[in-house]
C-alpha cells in the first residue's frame, strides 16, 4: 500500500490499491480540503512533491493545464501508484464544533419546488449538534455510502435540522426521500462537516452567490445574522432555471424591504414561458453580479451551487480583482458512486 507523507506537518496515512488519496486521508482521520468529491471544485488541489498517481479516467476537469504542469493534482480523484509526498494542509474543524454520528428522525417534508423537498430531522432529546451556518452534514446510507446536504436551517432556528434535497435521480436516496420516505423514518448523520461558513470577523460586507439548492447553506447564514441582530450589510444573487426554483423568493423580496443593508437579486437563467410570467433578470447568475459590480476586493464572497457555477467564479471573480483568501465555496456535485453509474451508462451529469 502507498505511502502518503504530507508536507510541511510530516503526518502519513496509506492508501488501498485504486483508493482516492482524498478518501484514504479521511479514513485516517485527516480532515483535507474538500468539497464536491468529483473533480470540479478544486477544493482538494495540492501540489506533489515525489512520488507518482494516476486518475481512473482523464484529467479532472477542476484541474487546468498549468495546474498540472506545475505538479498539482485533486486529491479526490488521483489514486497513488507509488509512495507520496504532498504539499497540502489539514483542515482542523471549527473549533466550537464536534463531528458526531448520530441517529434522527424525519419530523416532516415539505415540498418547496417540483424537485425541491425540505427535510426536517429531529435529533434524540438527549443531544445536540452545534454547528457554524453554512456547513453540511451527511446522510449515512448502506454499503458505506453517504450523501452530503448542506444545512438550511440557523443553529438560532431551534433544534430542528432542516435540509433543501434536490430530487436528483430516479432510484437513488433523493428518489427515495420523494417517493418512499415519510415522516417518522430514522435516519443516522454525520456531521457538522466542511470549512464553507460566514467569517463574522470580518470586517467586509459579504456577497453570496447561490445556484439553485445552492441557496441553502447561504440561507443559514443569513438566518442566523438575522437572529442574532448583526446588520452588516449582505447582497445575495440567486440564480434558477425557473421561477419554481427560487422557492424562498417572497421573503427574500419582503427581507430585502424590510432589512436596511440587505439586497436580493434573482437571477433566472431559463426560457421565457407563457405559464410563469417574469419580469425580473435573465442569465447566468455570476455574470449578473459582474454586470453590476466592476471590482470584488472590497467583499467577501460566498458561493455555493454546481461545480459549473464554483468554476466560473473561481476564475471570474479573482479577474475582478476579489483576493482568492476572499472566496469561500461550495460546490455541489453528484455522489461519486452516482457519477460513476452515469459515466457506465454513456450519460453526463447534468
Amino acid at each position: 500500500m502507498p505511502l502518503i507523507t504530507l508536507v510541511p506537518t510530516g503526518q502519513t496515512f496509506t492508501a488501498d490499491s485504486g483508493e482516492p488519496v482524498l478518501a484514504a486521508a479521511l479514513r485516517a482521520g485527516l480532515n483535507l480540503p474538500h468539497s464536491c468529491k468529483g473533480g470540479h471544485c478544486a477544493s482538494c488541489r495540492a501540489r506533489v512533491l515525489e512520488g507518482s498517481f494516476a486518475y481512473p479516467g482523464p484529467r479532472p476537469p477542476g484541474l487546468t493545464d498549468d495546474e498540472a504542469r506545475e505538479g498539482f493534482a485533486l486529491l479526490c480523484q488521483a489514486r497513488a501508484l507509488t509512495d507520496l509526498r504532498v504539499e497540502t494542509r489539514e483542515v482542523r474543524p471549527a473549533p466550537d464544533v464536534e463531528v458526531k454520528s448520530l441517529p434522527c428522525r424525519i419530523e416532516r417534508m415539505d415540498l418547496v419546488a417540483p424537485d425541491v423537498m425540505a427535510v426536517f430531522l429531529r435529533l434524540p432529546a438527549v443531544e445536540e449538534l452545534h454547528f457554524r451556518p453554512g456547513q453540511y452534514l451527511d446522510v449515512m446510507l448502506s454499503e458505506g455510502r453517504r450523501r452530503s446536504f448542506s444545512i438550511a436551517s440557523a443553529p438560532a432556528d431551534g433544534r430542528l435540522i432542516e435540509l433543501h434535497v434536490r430530487r436528483a435521480s430516479r432510484s437513488g436516496f433523493t428518489a427515495q426521500l420523494f417517493d418512499r420516505l415519510k415522516a417518522g423514518t430514522l435516519l443516522r448523520i454525520e456531521g457538522p462537516l466542511g470549512q464553507f461558513w460566514l467569517r463574522t470577523d470580518s470586517p467586509r460586507p459579504a456577497l453570496m452567490v447561490g445556484g439553485g439548492t445552492g441557496y441553502a447553506p447561504l440561507r443559514a447564514m443569513l438566518r442566523q445574522l438575522i437572529a442574532t441582530g448583526d446588520r452588516r450589510p449582505v447582497t445575495l444573487y440567486w440564480g434558477a432555471a425557473e421561477a419554481s426554483g427560487l422557492y424562498e423568493h417572497d421573503w427574500l423580496e419582503r427581507l430585502a424591504r424590510e432589512r436596511p443593508g440587505f439586497r436580493y437579486c434573482p437571477v433566472l437563467s431559463g426560457p421565457p414561458s407563457p405559464d410563469t410570467p417574469w419580469s425580473g433578470r435573465r442569465g447566468l447568475v455570476h455574470e449578473a453580479v459582474l454586470a453590476d459590480l466592476a471590482h470584488l476586493a472590497a467583499f467577501d464572497v460566498y458561493a455555493s451551487g454546481p461545480p459549473g457555477l464554483i468554476e466560473a467564479i473561481r476564475t471570474g471573480f479573482v479577474e475582478r480583482s476579489l483576493p482568492r483568501e476572499q472566496l469561500f465555496f461550495d460546490s455541489f456535485d453528484y455522489a461519486p458512486d452516482t457519477l460513476a453509474k452515469l459515466a457506465d451508462a454513456g450519460v453526463a451529469a447534468p
